[in-house]
């Protein structure tokens, strides 16, 4: 069976402290990842400052500035390369780690016609679409607006601009909304980069 191991490159020698950045608001994918992260550290003794972003854009921008230490992406983002090609990050990191259940979601107590209705979401879900929409819908009668995140789709929802978002169970229990169907969790893979000066090998563990 092939296998495949890596040890995290943290920015600074002798690391107690971590500023880690990732895309925001509360709860999306990210957040819970970053969560995830920081449980594991705290067995390691190393504290964790967050820091979420409302696009990944704002995010790099943080990181080539110094004001976090770790950039957490998902390799969902369609511009994963803009990382990836930075000539002044590393990749610290690489690991995979599953999103919260994904679904379309409406708000409560409301009737849908899904018809010619708004759906807004995060790009990178868009895909999930046929497989929770009625199988006899045409998907082309959907008016379709993307924002920056599924939390940022739960809000909007939440707020009226939109009849149905694709979101994910975390944002969708933070506003109060309810699936009318679910796609399940994703198996997503993520990627840690920091910027290349004074770098130091440490092992982490991500069981």
């Amino acid at each position: 069976m092939l296998k495949f191991s890596m040890e995290l490159c943290y920015p600074q020698p002798d690391v107690k402290t971590l500023s880690v950045g990732t895309l925001g608001p509360k709860e999306t994918s990210s957040e819970q990842t970053l969560n995830y992260l920081i449980s594991q550290w705290k067995l390691q003794q190393i504290s964790v400052n967050s820091h979420l972003f409302d696009s990944f854009t704002d995010l790099k921008e943080s990181l080539l500035q110094y004001q976090i230490d770790l950039a957490l992406v998902p390799h969902a983002y369609e511009r994963i390369n803009d990382f990836y090609m930075e000539p002044r990050f590393k990749l610290g990191f690489i690991f995979t780690y599953p999103t919260p259940v994904y679904g379309l979601a409406k708000r409560k107590n409301e009737e849908i016609v899904l018809e010619n209705c708004t759906l807004v979401t995060h790009p990178a879900p868009l895909p999930l679409l046929p497989y929770l929409l009625p199988g006899d819908l045409n998907q082309n009668k959907i008016k379709i607006k993307f924002v920056n995140s599924t939390s940022v789709a739960a809000i909007h929802l939440k707020q009226g601009l939109a009849d149905l978002a694709i979101t994910n169970e975390n944002a969708l229990r933070e506003h109060d909304l309810e699936f009318i169907s679910q796609y399940g969790k994703i198996d997503m893979s993520w990627s840690l980069f920091h910027k290349k000066e004074n770098t130091m090998i440490q092992d982490i563990y991500l069981p």
